[in-house]
């Protein structure tokens, strides 16, 4: 649609760095009354170059998802591949910006496109302002000491610091995927619970530990908001050989499996550990949830 305000980038965690150039993007827009599109890219140039990348913070149905909650009206994803890698970067404008016809383009001051990352905002402002598409730098926003970066979030997550990484993305970090069977081990030490598998390879998951959060159950038809403890590990007291995501429900019986469930961490209660019995963890297990039931109770 022609006269969009249009916001480039990355946009993976839609942070509130990233909030700073929509906000601005949207502002524009109001003006005129012209629509707010996105022009992002997939995979994401770090998952291109290295194909073992694993901390995507959204993939894209669930940025999409964000984007258009937050406001947009278009989401316009540019194939990252060898050939985009290294188009020159005023080509990308008439290739990937122009054919989408838009009154202005908002970036963040960092902004690169094109080989080797040579297009910036001065470029942008070149190659459009010319032709009467205004172009809007965004200055880097600051939260807590330091940028808002990506980068940043990924950090605190691998480190299991979820609350400073949800203070930094404008919300709790999320896990989300279909509710599959476990061993029910938790049933056995008296804390049913329900296991998340998560379908996107490149999703971030956070350092191994116990969470307290809140969580989205779905059913055919219905949904419900619990709180909750989550695990995320190996199981070392039993000698599990994979990773899983178990939540157990506070106050919840459930009389049948849940389709999906989003997790969303709050958090970290304790690094996982081996107990000697399972008598041991069940105590600590209880222990967890007395805890999360006192955090979860405060403001959030």
């Amino acid at each position: 649609m022609a006269g969009q305000v249009l916001a480039l980038g990355s946009f993976d965690g839609i942070h509130l760095g990233h909030r700073q150039i929509l906000d601005r993007a949207q502002a524009l827009a109001s003006r005129s009354d012209s629509p707010v599109g996105v022009l992002t890219c997939y995979p994401l140039p770090a998952q291109f170059i290295h194909p073992d990348f694993t901390y995507v913070l959204t993939p894209p149905a669930e940025k999409t998802r964000l984007l258009v909650e937050l406001g947009v009206d278009f989401v316009h994803t540019c194939r990252f591949d060898e050939r985009t890698r290294n188009t020159e970067p005023d080509e990308f404008v008439l290739g990937q910006i122009l054919p989408i016809e838009p009154s202005a383009v908002v970036a963040g001051h960092d902004h690169r496109f094109g080989r080797r990352g040579s297009g910036d905002i001065a470029l942008l402002k070149r190659l459009l302002e010319p032709r009467g598409i205004e172009v809007s730098e965004v200055p880097e926003y600051e939260l807590l000491g330091a940028p808002v970066r990506s980068t940043r979030i990924r950090e605190h997550l691998l480190l299991g610091h979820v609350r400073l990484a949800g203070e930094l993305l404008g919300r709790p970090y999320r896990l989300d995927g279909p509710v599959v069977s476990g061993t029910r081990t938790g049933r056995r030490l008296g804390f049913p619970t329900i296991n998340l598998i998560i379908e996107e390879r490149q999703k971030l998951i956070p350092a191994d530990g116990v969470y307290a959060v809140i969580v989205d159950i779905e059913y055919p038809g219905s949904a419900q908001r619990n709180h909750g403890v989550l695990n995320i590990g190996h199981r070392p007291t039993f000698r599990g050989e994979s990773r899983t995501i178990e939540t157990h429900l506070f106050d919840v019986k459930l009389d049948a499996t849940p389709v999906s469930a989003a997790v969303h961490l709050i958090e970290r209660l304790r690094p996982e550990r081996r107990f000697s019995t399972s008598d041991d963890l069940a105590r600590q297990i209880k222990a967890d949830v007395e805890s999360a039931r006192v955090l979860l109770s405060g403001p959030l």
